[in-house]
């Protein structure tokens, strides 16, 4: 910002003259040397062409010679100082004006005086100084030329070589003169002011627009200002990294890189506008956004502010306290039902070992241990859960740990190695995420693949493909089988805790899996390919290359 300069009277608004109204004073400085070249050229082809308008009878025609020629001279000199733009600009407006002032006096008194109807040329200079330098100096020059003029006019009457009517039209050019000069100064220095005034405030106008474009740039959540048609007139840095850093943004549509972002405006302004809504979106089925639309300015369906905030933050800290209470809960169901389930446990053992049991008994017995011991792993499955630490986030290579992870599964499994496959582009990926979590989700996918996807585990085939999807940020990992697949009425529930198509599981694998990936800014979800075979979508939050 730019401090406010001090007032100094008179003087200070005469350093302002039109420097301030003209941006470049150098350019006004080279026209009134041009017209001064002009001028010296019509004196010398009125004073010497036989086709001259003006019927001169010379006082002193080798002065008027002289003169000219001097006048001649200064003319081409000033052009060539004005174009190397030395002596200073002061210098130079005030030699000039000065020095016509003087030379327009003797071409009046070589002519006969003002009668000859070269008077008005003396106004001109005296002018352009009150224009250009406007103050208290110029003023007394103009003065100072006003004074010299009526004393060459009254010297010119005592030689009766002019008419005692030329004495009134001095003295009304005198007038003249002197109240344009002293107007003229007057608008000079205010449209200076004003001129300096409206240069201050364009550069404050400047400065809070600057301002306000890092205060949008540095902004946390993402900022997009898109146009009726879908054209983005801007985007801040976040919402770039949002939405994949996408070239060539300018010359794309919003619905080019953010399809789902295009369909929930394009509702807004047919439906909504312009009231304020927002609402949730998957971003290329990754990353987890809210938005919230706003109309600009008062054209209706104009120019619409998109609002982008990344809901991870949110997820993590309700699945804190979504923790924290399964913690809680987990403790009352440990000292509840625990201590008697060990009870009913340790008797069944006990009866199951008297002889006197039939074979019914026995069944029963058999029961009854049998689902002490289920109910005793979910005890313990729940238990494991609630009492998970904060996640110990690391870097990991995905492509790398991916296929560190398989060897080990291969080799504590039955699965040949042609049976699994692994794809992971970019191939220096990486993703911050826990490595034991990581690991317990991974192992829980292939586990249910192997055990429930086909009846011969010989026959399943395994696919890990992992990647960026095209804008967006966040990388993901598809784990897909080509299994018997889950029935479309149990895709909802799979995520249920304790929700199993198992006779033989607790249904807590992949509630916890998905516990898991939320915990580290993640997400785990189903995904129904059409075909055959199941897919699971790991998605990590914040990805990044490796520099």
């Amino acid at each position: 910002m730019q401090s406010r300069p001090r007032k100094s009277g008179q003087s200070a608004s005469s350093t302002l003259s039109m420097d301030a109204l003209h941006g470049d004073p150098w350019k006004t400085l080279w026209l009134y040397s041009i017209y001064r070249l002009i001028l010296a050229a019509v004196l010398i082809f009125v004073g010497f062409s036989q086709y001259s308008p003006l019927n001169i009878n010379y006082l002193d025609e080798v002065l008027f010679i002289l003169t000219i020629g001097l006048y001649l001279f200064l003319a081409i000199a000033g052009n060539i100082t004005a174009y190397i733009q030395w002596p200073n600009h002061l210098v130079q407006i005030s030699f000039n004006t000065i020095t016509d002032v003087i030379i327009m006096l003797k071409v009046i008194y070589s002519t006969g005086g003002v009668s000859a109807e070269l008077g008005l040329l003396i106004a001109i200079p005296l002018f352009t100084l009150n224009f250009l330098r406007p103050g208290q100096v110029s003023l007394f020059i103009t003065a100072l030329g006003i004074i010299a003029l009526l004393g060459l006019e009254v010297y010119l009457q005592q030689t009766q070589f002019s008419q005692p009517k030329d004495l009134l039209y001095t003295g009304l050019l005198s007038l003249f003169i002197l109240v344009g000069s002293w107007v003229g100064a007057k608008w000079a220095i205010r449209a200076s002011s004003t001129a300096a005034l409206a240069k201050r405030r364009g550069l404050d106008i400047a400065n809070l627009s600057q301002l306000n474009q890092t205060i949008v740039d540095e902004l946390t959540s993402g900022i997009l200002v898109v146009e009726s048609s879908g054209s983005i007139r801007h985007i801040n840095s976040t919402a770039w990294e949002f939405l994949g850093k996408p070239d060539h943004w300018r010359k794309q549509p919003l619905s080019e890189f953010a399809p789902e972002i295009d369909k929930h405006l394009q509702v807004w302004l047919k439906n909504v506008c312009p009231e304020v809504i927002s609402c949730d979106i998957k971003h290329q089925g990754t990353m987890e956004l809210r938005m919230h639309f706003t109309q600009l300015g008062t054209q209706t369906k104009g120019i619409t502010l998109i609002n982008l905030e990344d809901t991870t933050e949110q997820r993590k800290r309700v699945q804190e306290v979504k923790l924290a209470s399964l913690g809680q809960l987990t403790a009352n169901i440990a000292h509840e039902i625990r201590n008697p389930l060990g009870a009913i446990s340790h008797s069944a053992q006990l009866l199951s070992e008297s002889p006197a049991l039939d074979k019914v008994d026995v069944r029963m017995v058999q029961i009854i241990q049998s689902n002490s011991k289920r109910m005793n792993s979910i005890i313990e499955s729940v238990l494991n859960l609630s009492s998970k630490k904060k996640p110990q986030q690391e870097t990991i290579y995905l492509k790398a740990w991916t296929s560190e992870f398989l060897d080990d599964f291969i080799a504590q499994s039955s699965l040949k190695k042609q049976q699994m496959n692994v794809f992971i582009s970019p191939a220096d990926c990486t993703v911050e995420f826990d490595p034991a979590h990581l690991h317990q989700i991974m192992w829980n996918l292939c586990r249910n693949a192997m055990k429930h996807a086909h009846n011969n585990a010989t026959a399943l085939q395994l696919d890990i493909q992992g990647g960026i999807p095209n804008h967006s940020r966040d990388v993901v990992l598809n784990i897909c089988d080509n299994g018997r697949g889950v029935e479309s009425k149990d895709h909802l529930r799979l995520f249920e805790p304790f929700f199993t198509t198992s006779d033989s599981g607790t249904g807590l694998g992949l509630f916890m899996s998905r516990e898991l990936a939320m915990s580290n800014g993640g997400s785990l979800e189903y995904r129904a390919t059409g075909k055959q075979g199941c897919c699971f979508h790991l998605t990590f939050s914040k990805s990044r290359l490796r520099d």
